[in-house]
């Protein structure tokens, strides 16, 4: 088994920048045919340019995952361009205001987060199964962290909801096990995005020293993981979150 990807159709969420737009460029090198999502227009149509420019296929489409008529849209796009829908990546995601204790927090940080974090994967869910269920399978790959897989003081709010898109998924991957759609996590560590720098103030040194490896993790890296799930070469494995963290959970 390869990861080649010839033929295949493959939607990405939050495309415009680090993991996203590392995976899309991941995925259409392998030789998918890719439909591009996010809020910021201008960074869609450079991306879709540099694939298209170097041989392969994309299509974009300002979209707002907490809208799921936008998610449709997309899916609605990769059918009316490319024939269908195999593969999607529900990537788009926020980490909100920065760093708060809970009590500190505020509760209209707490329901963007939530907006888009977790009611975007499942916007997107509901619009990309049918597609899916219609070529006969697929595999969606829902983006969360290593916060939705252990807790971290300060990060409440983001944690819970990467907890919640980890038993989402989950849940999906049970109801669709049987015909033929695949549904898995990649749960990244730190990793060298613009997200990182906000977080730390731009502190990447110091970030990194929390993680056993002693270095962050880059987009591409994530994104040879999507690929991974994506492909045949992960054909037996649904309902699992992948870390890709540098060891954080050793």
């Amino acid at each position: 088994m390869t990861h080649e990807l010839n033929g295949k159709v493959a939607l990405i969420t939050g495309a415009s920048s680090g993991i996203g737009e590392a995976a899309a460029i991941a995925l259409a090198n392998a030789g998918a045919s890719v439909v591009l999502g996010a809020r910021r227009e201008d960074k869609l149509e450079a991306l879709a340019e540099r694939i298209n420019a170097s041989g392969g296929r994309a299509v974009y489409r300002k979209a707002d995952v907490t809208k799921g008529g936008d998610v449709q849209a997309l899916v609605n796009l990769a059918v009316a361009e490319f024939g269908g829908l195999d593969i999607a990546f529900n990537n788009a995601g926020i980490e909100g205001s920065g760093l708060h204790t809970i009590v500190d927090d505020s509760e209209e940080n707490f329901d963007q987060i939530f907006d888009i974090n977790v009611k975007g994967v499942w916007n997107a869910l509901r619009a990309e199964i049918p597609a899916l269920r219609a070529r006969g399978g697929g595999t969606i790959i829902n983006n969360t962290s290593v916060v939705g897989r252990k807790g971290f003081g300060g990060f409440s709010a983001y944690s819970a909801s990467k907890f919640a898109v980890e038993g989402l998924s989950r849940s999906v991957a049970a109801e669709l096990a049987e015909s033929g759609i695949r549904v898995n996590t990649v749960a990244p560590g730190p990793i060298a995005t613009s997200m990182a720098e906000r977080i730390t103030g731009g502190d990447l040194d110091g970030f990194a020293q929390m993680v056993p490896m002693k270095r962050l993790g880059t987009p591409e890296e994530i994104a040879q993981t999507v690929l991974f799930l994506a492909s045949d070469a992960s054909s037996y494995i649904t309902g699992q979150a992948i870390g890709v963290d540098g060891g954080m959970l050793v």
